[in-house]
């Protein structure tokens, strides 16, 4: 009788076990679901992306999204803030609807040049100096226009000065890709209380590359060369707001002067 009442009191304390075990196993099992089925933003493509999209080119453009996904379906890796891509260039194409990934992206350093070439374009390069590359101020990711002198065997009377390409996006000075934001320090000297990044780009003038590298439409390339070969160039600085600059008759002598 004592045994069969031992059998018994085990029996109801491993069905306990057994109940409360089962419990939390649903308890846990229902968490999981709910955590799983939890949203969460991520940046998604708005339209089929090519490589060599640049992260500005994608925020600008409004080429990605916030857009809330459950948690269950996030790619490893997916993106969540902007910040993640910053100054990086799309080197795996996207689909519209897929998910935005880190490992799509790198630095152009990383990349390679051929990424930062847009779709259509080539990449061109020209020669710098001090003098007609604005001082060695222009960096990889600037926009310029370039100006064009030619000098005919008829002398001065015959010469003009044209804006020959309105607008073109550096890609590489020298052998650097890297933009000035992202090359240069922004803690404050405590002793001349300047930015670093500024007293490095001064210091730097002093050894100005000697060529700079433009992402132009094949017409506009061939333009650039011929002005390089036939004639003089000169390269003026854009300002990061300016969209278009003007068409202008150019300049002879001795209109120049009147």
């Amino acid at each position: 009788m004592r045994t069969k009442i031992l059998v018994l009191i085990v029996a109801v304390l491993l069905g306990l076990m057994a109940a409360f075990v089962a419990v939390r196993y649903i308890e846990d099992a229902r968490a999981t679901i709910e955590a799983e089925d939890q949203p969460v933003e991520i940046l998604v493509a708005q339209q089929d992306l090519p490589a060599g999209l640049s992260s500005e080119e994608l925020l600008d453009e409004e080429y990605l999204a916030l857009v809330e996904v459950p948690r269950r379906f996030v790619a490893d890796g997916a993106v969540s803030s902007l910040a993640v891509i910053e100054g990086k260039l799309l080197t795996v194409p996207l689909t519209k609807g897929e998910q935005v990934t880190a490992s799509r992206f790198s630095f152009p350093t990383e990349a390679g040049l051929s990424f930062a070439v847009p779709e259509d374009y080539v990449a061109v390069s020209v020669p710098n100096s001090a003098d007609r590359g604005v001082a060695g101020l222009v960096r990889p990711g600037d926009s310029v226009v370039v100006y064009a002198t030619f000098e005919p065997e008829g002398g001065l009377e015959e010469a003009v000065t044209r804006l020959v390409l309105r607008k073109a996006r550096v890609l590489a000075v020298g052998a650097d890709t890297t933009s000035f934001s992202s090359s240069t320090s922004e803690e404050e000297d405590s002793n001349t209380g300047t930015l670093a990044g500024a007293g490095s780009a001064a210091s730097a003038n002093s050894d100005v590359p000697s060529t700079m590298t433009l992402a132009l439409s094949p017409a506009d390339a061939e333009t650039l060369v011929f002005a390089q070969e036939e004639g003089t160039i000169w390269f003026a600085l854009l300002g990061p707001g300016t969209t278009e600059v003007p068409t202008t008759p150019g300049q002879q002598f001795p209109g120049v002067i009147e």
